[in-house]
């Protein structure tokens, strides 16, 4: 730069006054300030005015000054060389400065976006190993809190590490990381850092697993409150029911006329019926939730397994009229005979449940496409459109309260058919009724070609 100078002050000499030319000298210091610091830049003022005084003022080529005013213009020179140097070299240092906060403040930014983004506390500790590499350039090694190596980088697993930053809370530790190498302030303070901010992301992370954990145990609660609360309720009454009418039957034997002791006995047999149902659909309901449902299919005959659930609900089934509409080319089914005829047996339940007295059941089954379709409609209330999909889950009961309904019910009936039919690879769903009443139960099953018997 002092070259430079030197050249361009020979250049203008003839154009410029004499004492114009320390400029030249002046802006070559300040280059070199800007881009140093201040020893080079006192270094280049230095020189700049022994050049200046050298080449450029009388007697030229000597130390000597033989003008008065140039004593000034050399003194002044080389204190504005001094003084605009430092704070060109200050300036310089300053603009490094904040160039490193900025990068620093950079990786803090994108290590921060790896802490969000982090679902485990193993991503995190690997993260942060990754990070404090990069960003240090010494060997790390990150622990978990078990004491087990995550991360090793450089040979960063060195027990004797200079620095050591703990993870996690006081209350709860998470982890150490470990960085082996002298470590100045700035650096130890981008360490604590980037830990400070792993150690936030394991507690958020430990956070969202406790409430997860606590909201399962509190499901877990609620769902066995309303089962005990339910399901007490509902095998207490028909067997409420089955008590009464045995004992009136032994107490009162002799005064109780032939007629009497009949209805006390079909009673006994209609509750006892509906208390093996309710049993049923427990004992179902577990087999579904732990995927020990295994099937044993057979070709069977929709009419038959109509006449089965009619069978067993024929005491409830009195007070309505069931229609039946099954297509004639309707072929047989390959499902097994037991799980459909529940099915079947609760949708019935359900449909008389709410139909009014002296109510239609439609039961309706054709076939379209490589599908077979059964749909059950009553004449009831029916489901509103938002809850048809809510009445399949368990413990879930749209009317509670409903005059024909003799007790509360467990909300498995629908859940449970939901559950048998999807284990045969069908669906059922909840719709409209006809004519804008009552709803529509749907079951759909793929349709598989007759093999005839084995």
């Amino acid at each position: 730069m002092l070259a430079i100078s030197l050249l361009l002050a020979f250049l203008l000499r003839e154009l410029m006054p004499h004492a114009s030319l320390s400029l030249v000298f002046l802006t070559g210091v300040l280059v070199v300030a800007s881009r140093t610091g201040l020893g080079p830049a006192l270094l280049a003022s230095l020189l700049s005015f022994l050049a200046f005084n050298f080449f450029f003022t009388r007697p030229y080529y000597t130390f000597k000054v033989a003008d008065d005013a140039d004593v000034a213009t050399l003194g002044f020179f080389l204190l504005t060389a001094a003084i605009t140097g430092n704070l060109a070299a200050r300036i310089y240092q300053e603009s490094g400065r904040r160039q490193l906060a900025l990068a620093r403040l950079s990786n803090l930014h994108e290590f921060s976006r790896q802490m969000v983004s982090a679902a485990s506390g193993e991503q995190v500790l690997q993260a942060l190993a990754g990070h404090l590499h990069r960003s240090l350039a010494l060997p790390v090694a990150v622990f978990a809190a078990d004491g087990r190596l995550v991360a090793a980088l450089a040979d960063g697993d060195n027990a004797n590490a200079a620095e050591s930053f703990a993870l996690g809370g006081a209350k709860r530790p998470a982890g150490l990381a470990q960085v082996q190498g002298p470590l100045d302030a700035d650096l130890a303070d981008l360490a604590r850092s980037l830990c400070d901010q792993a150690s936030l992301a394991l507690e958020r992370i430990q956070l969202v697993a406790d409430l997860d954990q606590a909201r399962v145990q509190n499901e877990a609660e609620q769902l066995r409150s309303a089962l005990l609360s339910s399901v007490s309720h509902d095998l207490r009454t028909p067997l409420a029911s089955i008590i009464g009418s045995t004992t009136s039957l032994l107490d009162y034997a002799e005064a109780i006329s032939p007629a009497d002791r009949q209805a006390l006995l079909a009673t006994v047999v209609a509750e006892a019926r509906r208390l093996d149902r309710h049993i049923q659909n427990l004992l179902d309901m577990a087999r579904i939730g732990q995927g020990e449902l295994v099937l044993q299919r057979q070709w069977v005959d929709l009419q038959d397994l109509i006449a089965e659930a009619k069978n067993r609900l024929q005491a409830v089934l009195a007070g309505v009229r069931l229609e039946l509409n099954i297509a004639a080319n309707f072929p047989l089914l390959w499902v097994q005979e037991t799980l459909i005829t529940q099915v079947l047996v609760n949708l019935l339940d359900n449909a008389i449940r709410f139909s009014p007295p002296e109510g239609r059941i439609g039961l309706r089954a054709w076939v379209e496409g490589e599908s077979l379709n059964i749909e059950l409609c009553d004449q009831g209330p029916g489901i509103p459109a938002e809850a048809r999909e809510a009445v399949f889950m368990p413990f879930h009961t749209l009317i509670p309260n409903h005059p024909r309904d003799r007790c509360q019910r467990t909300g498995l009936g629908l859940a449970i058919c939901r559950g048998l039919i999807e284990a045969h690879a069908g669906q059922i769903s909840a719709h409209g009724g006809l004519d804008g009443r009552g709803a529509c139960l749907r079951i759909v099953l793929p349709r598989i070609p007759y093999q005839g018997k084995p």
